[in-house]
């Protein structure tokens, strides 16, 4: 009698287990900020297994995909910063694949490092109350504004006679020693606080240090996708099925008003103006609302999705999953673009994923004529400097400023040749 192989129950598929990594990590209680950065590393180990033909977990691919990341540094494709982050996900979910728990211990609250009087954190608090930012950002900033007052006291300055030769000296001499790391949130919590004491009776600090500013690394310019793959990765989405069609409507969501995956999951059913083609939404990064158009193509599609394909269930948001337990989607479009790149047989290019279609957006607009200013109020952005890496180098645009001058009329200097005087146009000056 023929033996047959034992099933093996041991095997985990990915897809599952990470979802339920992510739920742990959410009825944790991390901060909404980094629980997006968790979904996106999962992502990334989800699109990695699959170009590898795997969709199951394995030590042997998780060993894999480390290797991936660290080489990804060596490339400077990412910073060593997020290198880490993505080690310990990868650290945590495979305690998950092997115990059946999540290992959070290396996330457990630390005790403070920067200890100072009651009074001093009452005074970060204030701080930071004074600024128009989420409790998320005022808790994410409260251990480096602390660490500024700590250093003060440390050098036995009191916040009401801070100056600043004692805020040059943590900038320079501190920071780099203890908190490199935090380099950028450092100087944030020194213009809240140096603004903030200058106001309520410090009149030792006479520099102004909101016009600080972190001195980056170099960026890599990350091409926006042209229209002719917009409208490529659009068309390979648009079949038949309910995913099909929603992330149909997602893309061309997407291209026509450029607002960030995060505000198009959070779009709900009553924010769409059918009859004036538009949608209205608070946007989450900048908490301000902003009103965009919509085109016919685009209102076709979410029309077609949600009369048609959309699962009947109770919850407001316009975009849904396709299986029951219906909820909102995840925080996170990139294995979505990238399967549908595959798809249209588009080229993968390092760092571009959904956000490079809000890039996309803007970079279509200034090609157009459209004036800074306006495309700028569209995408939503307080200043024009945010525009920088939204706008990307346009070859029809580049070759104009190489054109020859045979429309241009020289009528003196080196290049100008006079019928009159032949040796003029061979090296001759001509005034």
């Amino acid at each position: 009698m023929e033996r047959r192989p034992k099933r093996k129950d041991s095997i985990q598929l990915l897809k599952p287990l990470i979802d339920r990594f992510m739920k742990e990590v959410r009825q944790y209680g991390i901060l909404e900020v980094s629980t997006e950065q968790y979904q996106n590393v999962c992502n990334a180990i989800l699109n990695f297994a699959e170009n590898a033909g795997c969709d199951s977990y394995s030590a042997e691919l998780m060993e894999s995909y480390t290797v991936y990341i660290a080489q990804r540094v060596c490339n400077k494709e990412i910073c060593p910063e997020y290198h880490r982050f993505q080690s310990r996900v990868v650290r945590i979910l495979c305690s998950l694949a092997n115990t059946g728990q999540v290992d959070f211990s290396n996330m457990m609250q630390r005790p403070r490092k920067y200890i100072v009087p009651e009074d001093i954190s009452a005074l970060v608090e204030k701080i930071l109350d004074a600024y128009p930012i989420s409790e998320a950002t005022k808790k994410d900033l409260c251990a480096p504004a602390r660490h500024f007052l700590w250093y003060a006291l440390e050098n036995g300055v009191k916040p009401e006679h801070i100056n600043d030769a004692l805020v040059m000296k943590f900038l320079t001499k501190e920071i780099p020693v203890s908190n490199s790391g935090s380099t950028g949130r450092t100087l944030r919590c020194v213009k809240y606080a140096t603004e903030y004491l200058k106001k309520h009776g410090n009149n030792s600090i006479h520099r102004d240090y909101t016009l600080l500013k972190l001195k980056n690394d170099h960026r890599r310019m990350i091409p926006a996708h042209s229209e002719e793959e917009i409208f490529s990765i659009a068309e390979a989405s648009d079949t038949d099925g309910v995913l099909g069609r929603r992330d149909h409507a997602i893309i061309l969501f997407a291209y026509c008003t450029g607002l960030r995956g995060i505000d198009i999951i959070r779009i709900r059913l009553s924010d769409i103006d059918w009859r004036n083609s538009r949608v209205s939404v608070v946007q989450s990064k900048t908490h301000t609302p902003i009103v965009s158009e919509l085109n016919g193509a685009t209102m076709n599609a979410l029309a077609d999705y949600i009369l048609e394909w959309r699962p009947e269930c109770d919850i407001p948001e316009v975009f849904v999953t396709v299986k029951a337990p219906y909820r909102e989607l995840s925080k996170s479009f990139g294995s979505m673009i990238d399967k549908y790149c595959k798809k249209a047989g588009i080229e993968k290019v390092p760092l571009r994923g959904f956000h490079s279609i809000r890039r996309s957006f803007e970079t279509v607009m200034i090609s157009r004529g459209v004036p800074i200013e306006t495309a700028s109020q569209m995408m939503g952005h307080k200043t024009i400097i945010e525009d920088k890496p939204y706008i990307t180098y346009n070859k029809s645009q580049g070759s104009f400023v190489a054109m020859d001058f045979s429309d241009v009329p020289i009528t003196a200097g080196f290049y100008f040749a006079d019928d009159q005087n032949p040796s003029s146009g061979n090296g001759g000056v001509h005034v």
